[in-house]
This record gives C-alpha cells, structure tokens and sequence, in this order.
C-alpha cells in the first residue's frame, strides 16, 4: 500500500543510490575497459584507428593464474579449552560441508575471472529460511555478483566502515513475485537501454543495507517505484504474531493478517550447555538470540590499491604493453599484406600478367631466353618487428610475475635445476599477496556462514567426516554448544570468539599424483613399517585413498578384512586393531557415531 511516508523513504533511497552510482562512474568505465581488453579488443588509446591484429596476451597472463583451488576452512578458538576446541572442529567441518553442498566451483570460476579482469570480486551472503533438508530448516545461500552491480558508499573504503551499499539484481518477474509477495503489475518491466532487449519476463530489483539510529543493520528493497522490503534490523529474529488476540505463530481464528514481531529471547534446557553451573540441568535459560552485526558483503582483492574499495586490475598493469603489442602486430600484418613477389617482363612480352600463382605457362619466342624475365621479392624484414613484440610480452609477464615454467612450456635454458627452481619460487612468491587475498576473503565468508548458523539454526545439522583411518564419523552441529556461562554476572551468552583462516596444507592434496608418488616412497623406505606387513599394507592404502588415488577403496577393505582374519587367528593382544571393521556404527570418545563399511563379500 502507498502512503506518504512510504513514498518519501523510496524517493530518498533511490536518490541517495543515484548519487553513489554517479560517484562510482569513472570506476565503471575502468571495468568496461578492462572487460574489453581481456576479450580482445582492437580499440587504440586515443586514436580513432583500430588495430588490423590482435595478440591477446592479456587473455593469456590472465588464464595462466586462473586456479582451480577452493581454499579449505581452519578455524581455532580465541581463547583455548578443550571445549572450545572441539566447538571449532565442529564449525571447521560445517564449513567444509557447506562447501560441498553449494556450487563452489562454479562460483571460484567466476570470482577468479572478477578478481584479475576488474580487479575484485563482491560475494553477498544471505540465509534463506525457506531451504529445506530433512528435518532442517534454512541454510545459506551465497552469490559471487558482478562489481558493476554493487554501488558502496563514497569514499568508503571497507564494507566494515560503511553506513549504506547498494546491489542491484537482474532477475524475473516471477522470481521477484515469489520472494517479495507483491503483484505482477506493480513490476516495472525493464526498458531495452537497461538489457539489450524488450522483456516483459525481467525487473531490477535494488537492495540497500544501512545501519539505523540503533546502529542495527537494515534492508531496504525495491523494483521501479515499488517497495519491496523494509526491514528494521534484518537480523532480528522475527514470528507472526496476530494484531488482534496477539496468537504467535501464524495461527488463530481471529482472520487478520499476521504481522512480523522480533522474537527477542530462546529458552535453551540448561541441560545442554556444558558450562552451566551445578544443580541447574533441570532449569531454562532465557537468553537472546544470537544477532550478526556485519553487512553480509565480502570483497576479495586483487592486489591492494590506495584509496580504493576494489584492488588494481591485472588488466590496468599491463594495459601499455597490450596496446603497443597490438600496434606491432598490426604493423607486421600490413607488411606482410603489402609483400609480395614482382615480375620482371621485356616491354614487348606477350604474356598476360596477373596475380595467379602458377596460373600461367610463359612461352618463350626463338629470339628470347629465359634470363629476359625475372622477379623482385618485396617481402619486408619484420624480426625487428617480432622482436619488439616478444620483448613486450616478456615485460608483461614479468609485471604480473609469470614465469614459462609457471605457464607450463619447456624451459630449455641452460640454468641449473637449482637456480631454475628458485627463479620459479622467486616468480611464484610475487604471486602470493594475490592468493592471500583470497585467503582472506574465504576466511571472512566462513565467518559470516558460521554467524549465520550461529543465530538461526535451530536444529542440530547433521555432519560426517572421515578420520586418518579412514573411519567415517557422524557427529553434528548444535549452536547451544557455543553458548558459555559467564559466573561473574550469572549471565548465559553465545561465544563466537574464533579465528578463521584456511588450511594452507589442504592446497597440497591438489597436486594427486605427487601425493601419490610419495606414498609409494614412504612404502618401500618402510616410514610406514615393515613394506611386508599387512599393517603397513593397509596403511599405504589408507593414505592413497585419502590421496584420491583410483580404486584404493577396494585394496582397503581387502587389507582390512586380510588384517582381521589374521587377528583373529592370532592370540588376543593390547594391540588396537585396525578401523575397518565389520560393523556397521559404533561409539567413539566423543559420543558420536562412526560408520564403518564391511568387507566386501567374494562377488561384490
């Protein structure tokens, strides 16, 4: 419904969100630049001519440092208990399993590209309570959105600092009518300026988070001149709650429509808290709800720039070099097209010359021989030219710090393997302040991830990991065992006093066949043990099967019933057997439950 004051908060979002955009305008045109040099664009700088040729090294140096790599999860406690240490593996392995349940691949493909070709990426984090998983409810959706479509503060530098920000979304009018409730006709549609073509299946829709006078973190959503959404502290937890009986949930026989109403406190069983105080296990803790105080926004960099939220393009370092590559490839190609081979004839020949290849027999009369004809080779010297233009690639490779061998082509310098190598650790290190970069930006997004299933995640998420033995575990994620009891003030709260950061380690288990390699080494030096042993056997799969290597299950569970059934033929001893048993769960230390598969029976 439209009122004044409805109509006053839309006319002030909107202009406040023109305004930032209009600041970010030369930043925009950078992006468009950048995006056009990376696919190869024939336009020179300041002039209207247009190169003949294009060596698109930019291309190039920029899918050389495209990876593949998700970095994993590390999280430790700020302050170290033995609960608190078991509460970090606990949202290290959520984490994990977030990683896996959502298109990490996808999205690391299109962050990598963002990052090098405008020189950041933006990922927006939200929670979606309408998910679904079994008996649990909600779960965490992530977007890694174009830079274009994300319009911050002026002159603000960190999502941190920022009292407003903006994104836009391309979506469909269907979409928009499901997540917002509104009518089809109140959608504008989007004019051809805005996506190329007349759609009347699309809509822009605008969303700004702010802070309020309460420094709270709020939204505000809308499409054309329609309000979609405007939340007063987003991250309030929120329950229908009839306007006439006050009946919460959604549900009495008054027949008005429910409104929203913060839900301020829990009630958790004492039970539950492992800190709670003595003689309260039979008592409720009324206590608040966990509520994040962050824009749900990331930014991964390319490499830090001054004064600036996004970091430098790779683009923007090597923009000189493009261009003048392509003038030199333009020039080689004129020359080329303009060489040839000229024909020497007598004034009075009677051929008929033209500009066929062996498309004509010269017949010679008795008084002519062959030396009266002849040829002038007009082919042009372009290893000058070719020269330049490699001595330019070399340059651009050494701004952005690649090295052949890092591109993956024969070296066939006469170098020593030990100089060469430190020439590709020297290469490689200019490399790292990049891939910090997005250590650190995936560190902050299991941050966000982590606070998010901190203050909604109501039912305990089932999670699995595999041991050292191979054992699959089941354990699970309750955010009741994050909350600490503080004796000083008899108050309960929620701790969410962890580091993140990421396992460098895990980037190893991407190179496979190394892993593997070393394995078999570690076999036949006998670290493992005895190389004879069923034992060691057993372990050496163990470890090429967490290594990935193909069909190493199978001679797991082979050396695992092989160990067993000498075990069995064998005396008792204290020595523990190995993890593969026949059985299907059984308990361990920590209370939860560890899946073990059984041998394969002959025939499976």
């Amino acid at each position: 419904m439209k009122t004044e004051k409805n109509e006053k908060r839309l006319e002030f979002f909107d202009s406040l969100y023109q305004s930032a955009k209009s600041e970010m305008s030369d930043v925009y045109d950078r992006f468009e630049l950048n995006t056009e040099q990376y696919y190869g664009s024939d336009k020179i700088d300041n002039s209207y001519e247009r190169a003949s040729a294009v060596r698109n090294i930019t291309y190039e140096l920029i899918e050389s440092q495209v990876s593949s790599e998700i970095p994993a999860p590390y999280v430790s406690p700020a302050r170290y208990s033995e609960r608190r240490e078991r509460n970090a593996r606990s949202a290290e392995r959520l984490l994990s399993q977030v990683r896996d349940a959502l298109p990490f691949e996808q999205l690391n493909d299109i962050d990598e590209r963002y990052t090098y070709i405008l020189g950041g990426s933006v990922w927006f984090v939200e929670w979606d309570s309408s998910i679904l998983s079994g008996r649990e409810h909600g779960g965490v959706r992530i977007h890694c959105i174009n830079p274009r479509d994300f319009i911050p503060e002026p002159n603000i530098y960190k999502v941190a600092d920022m009292e407003y920000c903006f994104m836009r979304f391309d979506t469909t009018r269907a979409d928009v009518i499901e997540r917002y409730g509104v009518c089809e006709e109140d959608i504008p549609k989007l004019s051809s300026e805005e996506i190329g073509i007349d759609s009347g299946a699309a809509a822009t829709v605008i969303v700004c988070f702010y802070r309020n006078e309460s420094r709270q973190v709020s939204q505000f959503a809308w499409c054309g001149d329609v309000i979609l959404s405007d939340i007063e502290n987003y991250y309030a937890r929120k329950i229908p709650v009839c306007p006439v009986c006050g009946a919460a949930g959604g549900v009495c026989d008054c027949n008005k429509e429910s409104v929203l109403t913060e839900e301020f406190t829990e009630r958790v069983p004492l039970g539950e808290i492992a800190d709670a105080p003595e003689g309260a296990e039979s008592g409720v803790a009324e206590l608040p709800y966990y509520t994040p105080s962050f824009f749900p926004i990331v930014i991964r960099k390319n490499t830090s720039k001054d004064c600036s939220l996004m970091g430098q393009s790779d683009c923007e370092f090597i923009r000189c070099q493009q261009q003048q590559i392509n003038k030199i490839e333009s020039r080689i190609m004129q020359k080329l097209m303009r060489s040839g081979i000229t024909p020497i004839v007598p004034d009075d020949a009677e051929i008929a010359l033209n500009n066929q290849i062996f498309g004509q027999v010269l017949k010679l009369r008795p008084s002519e021989n062959s030396s009266m004809y002849g040829t002038i080779d007009t082919t042009p010297d372009i290893s000058q030219d070719i020269q330049q233009a490699d001595r330019l690639y070399e340059q651009a490779k050494r701004i952005v710090g690649i090295s052949d061998a890092y591109q993956g082509f024969v070296d066939n310098d006469s170098t020593s393997g030990v100089a060469r190598q430190l020439m590709v650790n020297q290469s490689a290190g200019r490399l790292d302040s990049k891939k910090n970069m997005k250590n650190s930006a995936y560190a902050e997004l299991d941050r966000i991830i982590f606070s998010y299933y901190l203050a909604y995640a109501d039912e305990p998420k089932a999670l699995s990991y595999k041991d050292t033995f191979g054992r699959i575990h089941n354990l699970q994620f309750n955010r009741h065992d994050f909350i600490e009891y503080d004796p000083v003030t008899g108050e309960y709260y929620y701790d969410d006093g962890y580091l993140f950061s990421v396992d460098t380690s895990k980037s190893v288990e991407q190179q496979r066949e190394y892993i593997w390699q070393k394995n078999l080494e570690n076999l036949r030096s006998g670290t493992l043990g005895n190389p004879e042993s069923t034992e060691t056997l057993l372990r050496y799969w163990q470890c090429q099967e967490r290594a990935h290597y193909p069909f190493a299950r199978d001679n797991v569970e082979y050396f695992s019933a092989l160990l067993q059934k000498e075990n069995t033929t064998s005396e008792p001893s204290d020595k523990p057997l190995d993890s593969h048993k026949n059985a299907d769960s059984t308990p361990t230390e920590d209370g939860t439950e560890q899946y073990i598969p059984a041998p394969a029976k002959d025939g499976e």
